[in-house]
């Protein structure tokens, strides 16, 4: 506040008049009046001659005066600085890592960051989620967009986005039933993206006496559209999948060993999806700005669009159930 009164009074200066002063700084003149008094004030010295207009300044008040403009010069110059400070972070390389059970929310991110900060050269790179906190770690990941249920490690911070469930996603008739657990489903034969669930959930699938791993999300969606295999996914996923009338969406129920005070990363069917990255404070600006726009209106009615996905298969299932399950 006081660098806005000293403004006051060098606009006073220039000017020499109160209400033109006023006008320049786009204030009232009782403002300006005020500022200048508040000045005056903490000085403890009479800066301005008062009388029926304005008539200069006291001894004291240019000796004010001429502090007042070093101080605003040397404002302006740390402003600068700073600025230029931040446009610097908002340039050269930057380094996203993702699972691939993000890469729904991944491209939607990524597109609107390059458009936003268009002097970022940004590269985005899919691995599994140790992977990605390894090269986070070694300095070659800037932010890992990937599961944060487990403690990242010392030197790493994790900043959750949004929670969601697994889901079986099957075009055959079998299994029936509103839910279906885990020991139903590694029955059934079953195709799946490799790194596309949490590590829990991987185990549990390791089980099945048919797999089938791919890498390739259209090919994952060609084997559950032939109605012989069936797949495990995150439910911001479903839109990977072939839309068909017989494709639907059951929820994995939870085991019995499990209870509402178990930590998400113990339990196979829920995750949560963050952003990891070097411990620091402040963050560096561009992944502080790519935090920022994650929490944006936009992305965020992005994330809602993109958890309910898989709603309309999900209502084939059980229309009683979609409340307590979507």
């Amino acid at each position: 506040m006081i660098v806005r009164n000293f403004e006051y009074l060098l606009a006073l200066h220039k000017e020499r008049h109160f209400a033109r002063a006023a006008a320049v700084c786009h204030v009232s003149q009782p403002t300006l009046s005020a500022g200048i008094k508040q000045l005056e004030e903490d000085m403890d010295v009479r800066i301005v001659k008062r009388g029926q207009r304005f008539e200069g300044f006291t001894t004291e008040g240019e000796r004010v005066l001429a502090w007042a403009q070093q101080m605003l010069e040397d404002c302006n110059r740390l402003k600068q600085e700073l600025d230029d400070l931040r446009d610097q972070g908002m340039q050269g390389a930057f380094r996203l890592g993702m699972l691939p059970a993000t890469s729904a929310l991944a491209s939607t991110l990524s597109i609107a960051f390059a458009e936003q900060f268009p002097a970022l050269q940004l590269s985005i790179q899919t691995a599994t989620a140790a992977e990605l906190l390894h090269a986070v770690r070694q300095g070659d990941l800037d932010v890992a967009l990937t599961y944060v249920d487990d403690a990242p490690g010392d030197g790493l911070d994790a900043f959750s986005l949004y929670r969601e469930r697994l889901f079986l996603f099957t075009t055959s008739p079998a299994p029936t039933g509103p839910r279906i657990a885990w020991d139903d489903v590694t029955a059934l034969p079953l195709s799946l993206l490799r790194s596309s669930v949490p590590l829990p959930a991987e185990q549990q699938l390791q089980r099945a006496p048919r797999l089938l791993l791919t890498d390739s999300p259209a090919v994952l969606a060609a084997q559950v559209a032939s109605g012989h295999w069936s797949t495990v996914l995150p439910q911001s996923l479903a839109s990977t999948l072939t839309p068909s009338p017989n494709l639907r969406a059951i929820p994995i129920e939870t085991s019995h060993a499990e209870t509402p005070a178990t930590p998400l990363a113990a339990s196979p069917v829920q995750a949560n999806v963050g952003f990891v990255t070097i411990k620091a404070n402040p963050l560096p600006p561009a992944v502080h700005a790519l935090m920022e726009m994650a929490h944006s209106p936009t992305l965020v009615e992005a994330i809602r669009a993109m958890l309910a996905s898989h709603k309309p298969y999900l209502l084939r299932t059980s229309r009683k159930t979609v409340a307590a399950i979507a």
